[in-house]
């Protein structure tokens, strides 16, 4: 691609340069790339400039500090180079689904997405999920390492998901990626927003500028006669109301779908998995599946993995769930729902993250105690922290917990704590297939340790 149909306003003798790739990593740099040289919070990207043109960069984009000079090199300084970033990935990459789909909230983005996923594919229609759990379409999976891809990993996936002649794709948004502008110049049909509570504020620092992430792909993203899909009953929805109103978007509500699932599909279920899946739905209509061919998919829909996942029910009433639950809320929602249905002790095995928001740990702690009978208390990913003083956090909150460093070791006291009727939840970490310790990724899977604890303790039950 010429790099005059990337960059407006390229002078002449430049305008007809070749363009092969685009890349923010100097490592995979390659003869005609542009570089992006991006000045991250841990990381100077500048610092690299050199290195890819040793590897054949012929365009060099910076922020307007950048004092790298070169006259064999195109240099592009701007103020805002992620946005740009953004722009040139879109540009270079251009073919995109017709149908793409955004969703964002604290809690709940991979089981709406999931969800949307499922209905279309009961219903034999083509589609793809990108975020946590990673790029899902017709029946294959592609690994990820983050809930939003980078910007042109993102692209490049929407240009390979069109290629593969699939229509209707639904994007996880975090507020990570929403702040760094990945999601940006992306031709969203809609965007979901599931709820809001604390989490992330290791990085936003406080709930508004967590909040006003969130609303930047209500705020900037959404184009005029887009729409919105939420919920009511949340505090968030009055602001997204005076947004709709604002930017002449379409706002639809949840309540309608919401009952009619409860009185007449799912009554037994609990309510935050019977608003996951009214999002859902409101989705799929809004990509033009029929309401009929909707409704006939719900009894066909299978749990989410990591998400409320039962492992083992047993003949005596022993049931053991693992949930990707990490924040207040969502352990509390878990555990509330769980509450609903059990015959005997609630019991809980859970930790706390490393290198992330320090307020929210007391809070887990406080809402294991209070909806739970008896909580054991494990290393979730402590990443570059000390375990010990991740877990002294968390007993501030939860000082009557059991706690057990090793997880598979606290998994197995649990199970084995079980009496007739009593049910476990695992969670915090619900479908990773890693535990990250220091700068390592261990092997570790919940639903896989909680298989092997009710394998080794299947006589007693």
């Amino acid at each position: 691609m010429l790099l005059k149909n990337l960059i407006e306003g390229t002078p002449k003798d430049r305008s007809n340069i070749s363009i092969s790739g685009i890349a923010t990593n100097s490592k995979e740099v390659k003869k005609n790339y542009i570089f992006f040289a991006i000045r991250g919070n841990k990381l100077n990207g500048e610092i690299f400039i050199k290195d890819a043109i040793k590897k054949g960069a012929s365009v060099i984009i910076c922020s307007n500090k950048c004092k790298f000079k070169d006259k064999k090199i195109k240099i592009v300084k701007t103020p805002n180079i992620r946005y740009l970033l953004s722009k040139i990935s879109s540009k270079f990459y251009k073919l995109k689904p017709k149908n793409i789909i955004a969703v964002t909230g604290t809690n709940g983005k991979t089981s709406v997405a999931d969800i949307f996923y499922q209905i279309l594919r009961i219903n034999k229609i083509s589609a793809a999920t990108i975020g946590t759990l990673g790029v899902k379409y017709n029946g294959r999976i592609i690994k990820t390492n983050l809930t939003s891809p980078d910007t042109i990993t993102l692209h490049k996936y929407l240009n390979f998901l069109k290629r593969k002649k699939i229509q209707n794709v639904i994007i996880e948004s975090s507020s990570h990626g929403l702040c760094q502008k990945r999601l940006h110049h992306i031709n969203f049909k809609g965007a979901i927003f599931t709820n809001f509570s604390q989490d992330h504020l290791d990085y936003h620092k406080n709930m508004k500028s967590y909040l006003d992430a969130k609303l930047i792909l209500f705020k900037e993203i959404l184009k005029k006669n887009s729409t919105i899909i939420s919920d009511k009953e949340i505090k968030q929805f009055s602001i997204l109301k005076k947004i709709s109103k604002k930017k002449n978007l379409k706002l639809l509500n949840i309540g309608k779908e919401f009952k009619k699932i409860k009185n007449e599909y799912l009554e037994k279920t609990s309510n935050f998995k019977i608003k996951n899946l009214a999002m859902a739905i409101k989705a799929t209509k809004l990509c033009g599946l029929k309401e009929k061919l909707i409704y006939k998919s719900i009894k066909k829909i299978k749990d989410v993995d990591g998400r409320l996942e039962l492992v083992r029910k047993y003949p005596n009433g022993v049931k053991v769930f693992v949930d990707y639950a990490h924040t207040p809320d969502a352990l509390a929602t878990a555990l509330k729902s769980l509450r609903r249905h059990a015959m005997g002790r609630l019991v809980v095995v859970f930790g706390a993250g490393g290198d992330r928001d320090h307020s929210k740990r007391k809070l887990m702690g406080q809402v294991a105690s209070e909806f739970a009978d008896y909580t054991f208390l494990t290393d979730d990913n402590p990443r570059n922290e000390e375990p010990s003083e991740i877990r002294a956090m968390v007993l501030a909150g939860a000082p009557n917990s059991i706690e057990v460093a090793d997880r598979a070791e606290a998994i197995l006291r649990a199970v084995d704590f079980l009496q007739a009727g009593d049910t476990l939840l695992i969670a915090g970490k619900g479908h990773e297939s890693g535990q990250i310790v220091g700068s390592d990724i261990l092997p570790f899977d919940d639903v896989e340790q909680a298989s092997i604890a009710v394998a080794a303790l299947e006589g007693a039950y």
